[in-house]
Formats: structure tokens, C-alpha cells, sequence
């Protein structure tokens, strides 16, 4: 089986007008391990591997922030992992890193797109007091 290696200078787009917005970042791999899922550092990846994003945004700024949007571009040659995805309110995708919508998409014959379509995720964030702290999840299958 063909061995990948993901260089995770990663495209975390978050979309923060905020010079007080801090954010971070992290990848896990997730294994399962006789019967028990382990987090290991990730070094590299194979066709099949699931990886565990956690996007932290902070407000350290002395005021409420409102209408934030943490963007992340999905890597290529993989499938988010829907129940991997939190928080799933105010979710929203996008099949060409654009145009977003709630899950799932529907394409023009009606039907919902596969989950390996989508291009990028976008939370919406009404509103962070300061020292607020938020987290958001989602994983992805390599292809």
C-alpha cells in the first residue's frame, strides 16, 4: 500500500478580522487499537487512515467579537467524516470553497453530493465574549 505523507503546513483559512482572535490548529490520526481508538502524532498516512482536526479559536481581546466564520479547506484526496464533525450547528459546506450551505448539499438532480465532494467547512460564530474559547472537530478518511 502506497504511503503518503501529509505536509501539515495547513491551509487553516480562518477568516479573522480580529487582531485579538488567536487560533490553533492541531491533526491526529485516529487507530483503532484492539477494540480501543488511540491518538497518535501523525508522520505519515495511508489510503484509508482517519485524521482528527481540532480547530481552537480564542478571543484574548477586552471585547465581544460577533459574526466570526473559522474556514478550513478540506486536503486533497480525502472524504470528511460526518460524524466526526462538531459542533454540527451551524455547520455549513462547500463543494468549491466559495459558495457554502448546510449539510448536506444537494446537486441539481435533487440528490445529496457525496461527502468526498466537499472542498471546505465553514463554522458560523454569532458572537465570543472575552476569553472565550472555542472548539470545533471534523475529520477525514484519506483516499
Amino acid at each position: 500500500m502506497r504511503k503518503v505523507l501529509f505536509v501539515l503546513s495547513f491551509f487553516c483559512n480562518i477568516i479573522l478580522t480580529f487582531s485579538n482572535m488567536f487560533t490553533n490548529l492541531e491533526v491526529e490520526k485516529l487507530e483503532n487499537v484492539n477494540g480501543k481508538i488511540s491518538y497518535l502524532k501523525v508522520t505519515s498516512v495511508n489510503p484509508g487512515d482517519t485524521l482528527l482536526y481540532t480547530l481552537t479559536v480564542t478571543n484574548k481581546g477586552n471585547e465581544e467579537v460577533k459574526n466570526i466564520t473559522p474556514t478550513i479547506p478540506l486536503p486533497k484526496y480525502t472524504t470528511v467524516m460526518m460524524n466526526l464533525v462538531t459542533p454540527m450547528e451551524q455547520f455549513l459546506v462547500s463543494t468549491n470553497e466559495n459558495d457554502f450551505t448546510i449539510y448536506p448539499y444537494v446537486g441539481s438532480d435533487g440528490k445529496p453530493v457525496s461527502d468526498s465532494m466537499y472542498k471546505a467547512i465553514r463554522w458560523t460564530v454569532n458572537n465570543m465574549k472575552p476569553n472565550e474559547t472555542k472548539v470545533f472537530k471534523f475529520g477525514v478518511k484519506i483516499n
